[in-house]
């Protein structure tokens, strides 16, 4: 579309402009009236001001004067200006209207910007989620859309920026029109004024008129009232004698009320005292942290600056060695050499002094600071030293603070280095003489500053930093000017009493004012007029000002006069009564009277005192000045014909009280022939050359073209204006500039440059725009201009057009010739059609890479051999929009989907094009707005097609795209409707937002509906105009995307005619494994980060107490290698990098992992995911289908189910965390319970009422807690309990629901069966051992299992059953056997005979626990018996039984066949040790062997028994340790066939001797015959003991 022309929305524009151009030419035409009418009075008002009367004064006269002369013509400037008034509002109301409309505008871009962000970062969302799916179709799709947003933005920014510069010049306008209106309303208001204090005046004198005749009847009816009313006064008299009793007895209970105040407040002083105290000792330790703070951050700064300086070094002294190099190449190293030497004695010279000035600054600061923080110390310890004295008026507005003059004192020595370092940097210029001057100055002031600082620094080293009493003189006490002021005779307790009073006199000058709970600060009192300002007073004249003081506290005030500044004493006085007290709001007045005595300025304040505080009002006396302007320092002329005379004036102002006499001159002067005027970079360059030379050199000569009137030395009086004429003759072709300068004599005000300009042309007829830009058009268009010519000359001219061949048929000039009258104007028509052939028509022209066309024009004038030239201007491109695809083959679509194709729009224009697709079918969509929008520059779109088909059919069809200018570009579709034999019941699902880990189901169904294949009577299913598909069963399969978090049950199914199949749709989105190993890797490097964070502050802090304690102990030239050791000590530590694990390596039961999982289920935020399920459909049912892979399904004929999944962060978590939410109670042992806790947080912002499905009651998990509401941020306990009932794998879920999401927990728990083996089996032989002596034995018990078992050993001894399973007959009686949990002879003390260490304990996994058994007999017996049990998890696991047998003597026999009872006897057997041996004869011990031999054809084999003799080892070392025995006649036995061996043997302690008995029959022996034998065996050991062997041989008969 084309652009050179307006269109309409601009013609309204630019007649809005145009009326509101109107009205501003006919406010400033008035405004122009107003003003000549103004100066007359300004003048009179001048003129009066040089009298000895006050301005107040001629402003009463003047309005007086006005009253009283009121003309016509008043009256007529009145209705002008109100006229003007109306006319003024109305262009206000219009500029005001217009702004608000930009703004409107302005908010619209705001929000299409933010809705565009909005889209941009939705559509950068849906980016990462299609690269993460790696949808590459949408992918690209998206990318093209976010590159449409983004430029859609850009754009839109930049109507922004354009918009918001045309809301600040329309606010620019209505702020002039404002102050304009503001202007009319004062001079308005002004008239009223005046009038309505004519009328007052008037009013007055009547009234006074009237006074005087009524003075007389008041005085009357005073008198008569006097006499009615004296009754009623003597009433009132003694009424008031009534009040005085009652008024004293009030003031009694005042006083005694404020004694009790007086005493409450000492109470309250004394606590304020010591919360003072406290404060401060507070203030203190804060103060000594922060100092340690800074002392920690200037070693930080300073490490930092060593460095940096090692690093400077380093590269300096690199670059040196590379000059060396090179000076040695080039053969000049003895000069180079010199000049360093003296470039480094410099450059030392110069950091020396540096750190001087350093050192000393900080020095004379840390001085003063100390001085300062003694002197407050001083001040609160001993305040009555240091009372506070009135301050002078000087001291008030001349004092400042010590460390500002400091400040001060410091930047100027800053400033003077600044510009000594200057001067030297700059030694090439010449200075001036007061510019060494200074220079020097400045740099023998910096010697004398850094001398002075080394001497105050040589002093502070020598004397200490605080002087004692001893250096002072003896001041006198604080009672010694009170004693002068009392007298010598006065008592202390008086002394007392006028201490403390003046004392609360001095605290009382100033009280803090509290009013509601808040303190007031600020200035009490404010001025009115906030400064007195005595401005252009004459000397010799008195002036009089009245100042108005308001209370601005909270309550009532009172103020009074200190004084004033010293310097304006002599000058001020001050009219000021103090009014007592003032409330809030109320003011006082006083009269400032100004004497001038001298001609100057004068500053200075008024100084007072309120109860609240100090104030000072600022005064000020002025001179009268100058004030000169000018309207305009430029003034161009613009082009005229060489002859003609053109003048301006410049009107020069004098806004002052003071006038002055000027000089009006030129300067230079500078001509230029070319037609061009010059650039400022030869104006710049030519005042460069001329300032060496006078301005006013008269050796060259100078043009008369710009001249100055006849003004050119005149007096401008005070509050006058001048007109300045400058008149411009050109006589030569070309630009004439001109530099002008006003200059005021004796120095009243500074010179005034002023700037002409001017330009000479020789041609009369001339265009005014000879650069005729047609902007961008395009081809077969038909574009217009007018071109306007100008005649300067004072004759009609004639003038033709001439095109150029080239553009004969494509430019056209209407009309082609005609005449221009003198001094007017003539305009032209201009007719630009491009036709396609002009790059080629027009070669020369056109540049057809840059579509740029470029033609000179020509304009004949009759009489005139020069033509004038002009240039058209224009960039020609075409209106083609391009379309990737002519054609589109949708392919099959299903009659339930919609089938979309991408299309790529480009406009091949650089003009943007509007187009939109017309006669669209209604099974065809175009998108986005429906088909319509506009193409940019260049610029590439993607449509997208999307195709419905409504039957089963072949369709062919075309979409026409028509552009702005009615072009129409076509596109050729063709497409085949499908309609399957089966159909979803629900094409899309939508699940309600699901919870992470939380489980969502949706139902739907897969329905055949083909029951037959009519086509006549309903839609049959096929592919376009194919086959109809069979009836029969139809099967179907269902694809889930992958990591998609939905599951479809069942996947694939038959579904027959007519019927219709139910499928379930879950979805449970969960946290990949990647995503939480991620985070996992995040958490442990920003740990670590923290880690190595305070471990550095912590080497930092070690390290700075060990420097300081070696600062304390070395000397300070070793802090430095101290400083470089602690942080070459720090740098190893810390500069290790940190390598965080891959995430891979994390496993996903680790605490990492959960620890990771918690922060993002916290953090997560709403997602939302789309997933396209393809359901592939086949004729006949799938159990058809035998081989491997997928069925042949048709293509065709698939289904797509959409399902739009929303996903949430969970309200309920579990903690501790994991990936499945697992309660894992880990391996159990059977029967025992193990209790477990499990904490849920509601992370959610509302209340969560908590439920939980029922567990199986018989099974072995049981939940023990109760589940209560939770609200936000609150936690509960969940106890859960497991008592596995035998050895398997147990697995429960449980789930726990609330309004928004539910969370299942998994219970799981593996029973185990302890496996313990015991190293004895059943019974445990403790053997022999000495009465009262002990024998420990270990047995082991080892756990098989992968579990810790718990284990308790009880002796049966010791258990309350025993008594119970002792009443019963003997076991002699009932049986000869003898069970294994007999529990035999105990112990006589009571003691158990054994003993098991330990009782209790854990056997862990797969180790082996040892006990140890110890046998303590207190006397013989050889049937002690116990038995232990061994309980694992309160069952009996193991029963061993333990056996023993003790003797008094070292020796025993055993073996043999039992002869008596294994019990306790119930009598006590004597003891052999107190019995004589020799006088009682020992019994003899029997042992019964029984021996069997078998006859077997006639021959017996041998039989064999074996019995033992054993020494017993003893603890104690006394006493035999061996024992020897001796079978007696061994051969009365030998006959019968027995054999003993050995006969004889010695058995050593802690051995047994094994004695072995054999029987042979002999040949002839009768098997019936009994036979026994006997054979003695005498012992000996400590005692000898005999014994009798009694054989008795048996012969059985097989």
């Amino acid at each position: 579309m084309e652009e050179g022309h307006r269109s309409q929305n601009e013609n309204e524009e630019e007649s809005k402009l145009d009326s509101e151009q109107d009205v501003k030419q006919r406010v400033e035409e008035q405004l122009c009236e107003c003003n000549e009418i103004m100066p007359e009075s300004d003048n009179e008002i001048a003129g009066d001001e040089n009298s000895e009367i006050s301005w107040e004064d001629i402003e009463e006269e003047r309005g007086s004067s006005r009253h009283k002369q009121g003309s016509y013509s008043e009256t007529a400037q009145m209705r002008k200006r109100q006229r003007l008034l109306k006319e003024l509002e109305l262009l206000l109301l219009v500029k005001d209207s217009k702004v608000q409309k930009i703004r409107e505008e302005l908010k619209e871009y705001r929000k299409r910007m933010e809705s565009l962000k909005v889209q941009r970062n939705k559509v950068e969302e849906d980016i990462q989620e299609q690269q993460t799916a790696g949808n590459i179709a949408a992918l690209f799709r998206l990318r093209a859309l976010h590159r449409r947003l983004c430029e859609e933005l850009r754009e839109e920014e930049d109507l922004y920026s354009n918009t918001v510069m045309t809301l600040q010049e329309n606010e620019h306008e209505l702020f002039k029109v404002e102050l304009e209106q503001a202007k009319l309303v004062r001079l308005h208001e002004q008239h009223k004024k005046e009038e309505e204090e004519y009328e007052v005046q008037r009013s007055l004198e009547a009234k006074q008129r009237l006074e005087a005749h009524e003075a007389a009847s008041l005085q009357a009816e005073k008198r008569i009232k006097a006499i009615k009313t004296q009754p009623m006064q003597d009433i009132k008299v003694q009424k008031m004698e009534h009040r005085k009793p009652v008024e004293n007895a009030r003031l009694h209970n005042q006083k005694a009320v404020q004694f009790l105040k007086e005493s409450m407040a000492r109470v309250r002083q004394e606590q304020a005292k010591k919360e003072l105290q406290i404060r401060e000792d507070l203030e203190k330790r804060m103060q000594s942290i922060l100092s340690l703070k800074k002392n920690i951050e200037l070693n930080q700064e300073n490490e930092r600056a060593i460095q940096l300086r090692r690093k400077a070094q380093a590269a300096v002294k690199e670059k040196e060695k590379r000059k060396e190099a090179m000076i040695i190449e080039s053969g000049i190293a003895h000069r180079f050499m010199i000049y360093e030497k003296h470039q480094q004695e410099n450059e030392k010279r110069k950091r020396e002094f540096k750190e001087q000035q350093d050192t000393s600054k900080a020095e004379i600061m840390a001085k003063i600071l100390r001085e300062e923080s003694n002197m407050e110390k001083k001040k609160r310890i001993n305040w009555a030293l240091f009372p506070e004295k009135a301050k002078s008026l000087d001291n008030i507005s001349g004092s400042r603070e010590p460390r500002e003059k400091l400040q001060e004192y410091l930047k100027n020595i800053c400033e003077d280095n600044k510009f000594i370092s200057i001067n030297e940097q700059n030694e090439w210029r010449v200075p001036s003489p007061d510019y060494e001057e200074e220079a020097t100055a400045g740099q023998n002031r910096l010697h004398q500053v850094a001398e002075s600082t080394e001497d105050e620094d040589e002093e502070s080293l020598c004397h200490p930093e605080f002087s004692g009493l001893w250096n002072h003189e003896q001041k006198p006490h604080k009672d010694e000017p009170i004693k002068k002021h009392l007298g010598a005779g006065t008592s202390k307790m008086e002394q007392e009493i006028f201490a403390r009073h003046l004392e609360k006199q001095r605290s009382g000058i100033v009280h803090k004012q509290v009013a509601a709970g808040r303190e007031f600060k600020g200035c009490p009192f404010y001025s009115k007029p906030g400064v007195i300002h005595f401005q252009n007073f004459d000397v010799g004249k008195t002036y009089k000002k009245r100042v108005s003081l308001i209370n601005a506290s909270y309550g009532i005030a009172y103020c009074k006069l200190i004084g004033i500044s010293d310097h304006m004493k002599d000058f001020i006085e001050v009219e000021f009564k103090p009014p007592g007290p003032l409330s809030a709001g109320m003011s006082c007045e006083m009269t400032v009277i100004f004497k001038s005595m001298q001609n100057k300025d004068l500053e200075g304040e008024l100084m007072f005192r309120a109860q609240t505080g100090s104030f000072a009002v600022p005064l000020k006396c002025t001179t009268k000045k100058c004030d000169l302007s000018v309207d305009k320092t430029f003034v161009d002329f613009g082009p005229h014909v060489i002859g003609e005379t053109v003048s301006q004036t410049i009107n020069l102002t004098n806004r002052g009280a003071q006038g002055t006499y000027f000089e009006f001159l030129r300067l230079n002067f500078t001509t230029s022939v070319s037609k061009e005027p010059r650039s400022e970079q030869t104006t710049s360059t030519g005042n460069e050359e001329n300032n060496g030379k006078d301005l006013f050199d008269i050796g060259h000569p100078i043009s008369n073209e710009i001249k100055i009137g006849q003004v050119t030395k005149d007096m401008i009086d005070p509050f006058s204006s001048i007109k300045l004429p400058i008149i411009f003759l050109p006589t030569d072709p070309g630009y004439v500039q001109a530099d002008l300068e006003l200059v005021f004599f004796s120095g009243a005000y500074k010179n005034i440059s002023i700037k002409v300009q001017a330009q000479a042309i020789d041609v009369p007829v001339w265009v005014s725009d000879p650069n005729i830009d047609l902007k961008i058009c395009m081809y077969d268009r038909l574009y217009q201009d007018a071109i306007c010519v100008h005649n300067r000359a004072s004759i009609r001219h004639q003038i033709k057009f001439e095109v150029c061949k080239e553009l004969r048929h494509h430019l056209e000039f209407l009309p082609k010739s005609g005449y221009i009258p003198a001094h007017s104007s003539l305009s032209f028509q201009l007719k630009f059609l491009p036709r396609k052939s002009l790059p080629e028509d027009a070669k020369i022209y056109f540049n057809e890479e840059t579509l740029v066309l470029e033609a000179p024009m020509n304009i004949w004038v009759t009489n005139q051999i020069r033509s004038i030239p002009f240039m058209i201007h224009a960039i020609v491109t075409c209106s083609d929009i391009e379309i990737d695809q002519q054609t589109i083959d949708f392919g099959p679509c299903s009659i339930y989907e919609t089938v979309l194709q991408t299309v790529q729009l480009r406009n091949r224009s650089i003009l943007s094009q509007e187009f939109g697709f017309v006669g669209i079918p209604e099974y065809v969509d175009v998108q986005p707005n429906d088909g319509f929008g506009v193409l940019l520059p260049l610029e590439s779109l993607s449509l997208d097609i999307m195709f419905n088909a409504k039957q089963a059919k072949e369709y062919n069809f075309e979409l026409i795209c028509k552009s702005e200018i009615n072009r129409d570009f076509t596109i050729f579709c063709k497409a085949v409707g499908v309609l399957p034999p089966l159909h979803l019941s629900h094409s899309r699902v939508h699940f309600a937002a699901t919870a992470l880990n939380d489980t969502a189901i949706v139902t739907l169904h897969v329905m055949n509906s083909h029951t037959s294949r009519n086509e006549f009577t309903h839609p049959v299913p096929r592919i376009g105009n194919g086959e109809i598909a069979p009836v029969g069963p139809t099967s179907f399969e269902f694809v889930v995307p992958e990591s998609s978090y939905l599951t479809i049950v069942p996947a694939v199914g038959t579904v027959m005619p007519g019927q219709k199949c139910q499928v379930v749709l879950m979805f449970k989105p969960m946290l990949s494994d990647l995503e939480v190993q991620k985070e996992a890797v995040r958490m442990l490097f920003r740990a670590e980060e923290t880690r190595r964070i305070l471990e550095k502050q912590e080497l930092e802090s070690s390290a700075k107490s060990e420097q300081d304690s070696s600062n304390k102990k070395k000397p300070q030239s070793k802090q430095k290698d101290l400083k470089e050791h602690s942080s070459s000590s720090l740098k190893p530590q810390l500069n290790t990098p940190f390598k965080p694990p891959d995430p891979s390596d994390i496993a996903v039961d680790s605490d990492d992992y959960n620890a990771a999982l918690a922060s993002l289920l916290r953090s997560f935020k709403e997602q939302f995911h789309s997933f396209v399920i393809p359901c592939f459909i086949k004729h006949g049912d799938t159990t058809s289908h035998k081989k491997e892979g997928f069925p042949p399904y048709s293509i065709h004929n698939t289904l797509y189910l959409e399902v739009n999944c929303p996903t949430v962060a969970p309200p309920l978590i579990v903690i501790p965390c994991n990936k499945r939410s697992t309660v894992n109670f880990g391996e159990n042992a059977v029967g025992k319970r193990v209790l477990k806790k499990v904490m849920v947080q509601n992370i959610s912002q509302d209340d969560l009422d908590l439920q939980a499905t029922v567990l199986d009651p018989g099974g072995p998990f049981q939940l023990l807690s109760f589940l209560r509401a939770l609200q936000p941020g609150e936690t509960q306990n969940l106890i859960f309990s497991f008592t596995p009932t035998e050895s398997k794998l147990f697995y429960e879920s449980m789930e726990i629901s609330t309004a928004k999401a539910n969370i299942s927990l998994v219970l799981t728990g593996y029973g185990v069966a302890p496996k313990v083996t015991c190293s004895v089996e059943k019974v445990l032989d403790m053997g022999y051992v000495l009465a009262n002596q002990k024998r420990t034995m270990t047995f082991q018990l080892q756990n098989a299992t992968r579990l810790h078992v718990m284990f308790d050993v009880k002796l049966k001894s010791l258990s309350y059953s025993k008594y119970k399973d002792q009443q019963v007959l003997p076991l002699f009686l009932t049986s000869n056997e003898i069970p294994d949990h007999l529990v035999g002879t105990q112990n006589y003390g009571g003691q158990s005979v054994f003993s098991v260490s330990p009782i209790k304990g854990c056997i862990e996994a797969m180790q082996t626990q040892e006990f140890e058994v110890t046998f303590s007999p207190d006397h013989e017996n050889q049937y002690y018996s116990d038995v232990i049990h061994v309980e694992l998890f309160d069952k009996v696991s193991h029963s061993i039984q333990l056996k023993g047998a003790a003797r008094e003597h070292l020796m025993f026999v055993e073996g043999g066949d039992p002869i008596d009872v294994p019990m306790k006897s119930l009598s006590i057997l004597p003891s052999y040790e107190t019995m004589d041996v020799t006088d009682v004869s020992q019994p003899l011990k029997s042992i019964l062997l029984s021996l069997k031999s078998v006859k077997s054809d006639n021959k017996y084999t041998t039989a064999s028994r074996e019995f033992q003799v054993g020494c017993i080892q003893s603890t104690h070392a006394a006493g035999k340790k061996s024992v020897e025995f001796i079978i007696d006649n061994p051969q009365a036995v030998h006959v019968q066939g027995f054999a003993i061996d050995p006969l004889r043997a010695v058995v050593e302690a802690g051995t047994t001797r094994t004695v072995t008995v054999s029987w042979t029959p002999h040949s002839e022996h009768d098997a019936l015959q009994i036979i026994s034998a006997t054979v003695k065996m005498s012992v000996k050991g400590d005692i000898t003991e005999n014994y009798q062997i009694i054989l008795m041989p048996v012969v059985v008969v097989t």
